[in-house]
């Protein structure tokens, strides 16, 4: 498998407001890139490995971060569309 940092696994390309499932299979908004380390400093690599604000459809609030080597387009077992 090639891992993408512009793609998700299933191959669709991850733009602010995709409906995706996060690797824990949850659904998901991807929200606007993150630029910031976990520690709050902006880090240059996060340019080049790009990790994406992740909000949930039930309640509008942003949660993780996660980068599209982490997400699906379709639900891995169902195929089912977040």
């Amino acid at each position: 498998m090639i891992i993408s940092k512009t793609h998700t696994l299933d191959g669709v390309e991850v733009k602010p407001g995709l409906r995706v499932w996060d690797y824990d299979l949850n659904a998901r908004i991807v929200g606007e890139l993150d630029h910031v380390t976990p520690g709050g400093h902006h880090d240059p690599i996060y340019d080049h490995d790009p990790w994406y604000r992740m909000i949930n459809p039930e309640t509008d609030l942003e949660g993780s971060t996660m980068n599209p080597s982490r997400m699906w387009f379709y639900h891995p077992s169902t195929r089912k569309k977040a």
